[in-house]
């Protein structure tokens, strides 16, 4: 029966068959395992930033609030890494954070107007100009937006009091269309800015001009106008000992007197501006950290840092403004805890189930054999 030799045609469908059906599972198996990183990949990197931030929402102001309501994200120390600190990679994940975490923002939100706390470069007070521009390239390209950018300074964008000079502060002041103290309206709401770091009360000519506007500024508000202060460095508190939520300073930190002029404004100039400008409420930034304190009838804000390089869970605030009322609302982003966390389980399921199909083709194998 020749038909049934080693050369019939039979044999070969046969053995052809035989051979091709773990190649094909292998392959279906290669298919799984790159369609399943991929997916993890970008919900990791891309969708879970969307997903979050999707469950907050802009806070709502009295229901007999007939006024013009602005709608405003205030955010701080994105502290954009340089040259000299930070490694390439941490560099490009903390941007690529802050980047996909922007577009979720307003993309989901649509603010009126942006107000960036200060520290906006981490490395600005060491920058020559080619570095500074540098910098201010990359963060035109991270943040985006049709909505009004208002940029403050910070101590990082430019030094301490004891570190800037009128080179730094004026080529930050033109590119962000500053001066040392500010007055502007949006929406018919005025917002006061104010830098920090020219409060040091030490009659220095940069501290005059600040001193000078700022009065300037008190003197042409309109009878019993109250502005919204902004400003890079926190109204002078002893500590943020009386700070709560999951975001304010850790327990160790809290206990850590603040030093003025250098983790706060002093309590001379805090007295100061808080007299002269009168403001309802106030908006810092430079701890890193969440707090809300009253400062004798006047509520101040302190905005965590938008950056994962220091903090586990980054947020922002959305903030309603009308002419006699503002509601704040917190919108967190994803920790990276979480993230790590998620990539550590897709792995551990991964060497599990690849030591599985191995197992499996080493048993289909021996039974073959034997």
């Amino acid at each position: 029966m020749g038909i049934f030799n080693a050369e019939s045609p039979i044999v070969k469908l046969s053995q052809h068959v035989e051979n091709n059906i773990p190649k094909q599972k292998m392959n279906r198996y290669i298919f799984l395992i790159t369609f399943f990183i991929c997916l993890v990949f970008f919900f990791c990197e891309y969708l879970i930033y969307f997903i979050v931030q999707f469950q907050c929402d802009w806070p709502a102001l009295s229901q007999n609030n007939q006024s013009h309501q602005l709608r405003a994200l205030i955010l701080a120390d994105t502290h954009l890494l340089g040259p000299y600190r930070g490694h390439w990679f941490d560099k490009l994940r903390r941007e690529w954070q802050m980047s996909v975490s922007w577009s979720a923002a307003i993309t989901l939100h649509s603010p009126k107007a942006v107000f960036f706390l200060g520290d906006i470069f981490d490395e600005g007070k060491w920058a020559n100009q080619n570095q500074y521009e540098d910098y201010v390239e990359r963060f035109t390209q991270l943040f985006p937006s049709n909505s009004p950018h208002y940029v403050l300074v910070g101590n990082h964008d430019v030094g301490f009091h004891y570190m800037m000079d009128a080179i730094k502060l004026n080529r930050f002041y033109q590119t962000f269309n500053l001066s040392s103290s500010d007055i502007f309206r949006v929406g018919g709401i005025p917002f006061v800015t104010v830098n920090s770091m020219a409060m040091e009360g030490d009659g220095c000519h940069i501290c005059k001009e600040a001193e000078k506007r700022i009065t300037s500024i008190a003197s042409g508000l309109k009878a019993n106008e109250k502005p919204v202060l902004l400003q890079h460095f926190p109204l002078f508190r002893k500590s943020d000992e009386s700070c709560q939520g999951e975001d304010s300073a850790p327990d160790e930190e809290k206990v850590v007197n603040f030093r003025p002029k250098f983790d706060c404004l002093s309590k001379t100039s805090s007295n100061w501006l808080l007299r002269n400008l009168k403001p309802r409420v106030v908006f810092s930034g430079h701890t890193h950290h969440s707090c809300v304190y009253n400062h004798s009838g006047v509520t101040e804000f302190s905005v965590p840092s938008f950056s994962w390089r220091n903090r586990n869970n980054p947020s922002y605030l959305l903030v309603i403004i009308s002419t006699d009322e503002y509601a704040v609302y917190k919108c967190f982003m994803p920790k990276e805890s979480t993230v790590i966390r998620i990539y550590v389980i897709f792995v551990i399921v991964l060497m599990i189930s690849s030591i599985f199909f191995g197992y499996k083709r080493f048993r289909a194998r021996h039974v073959k054999t034997l």
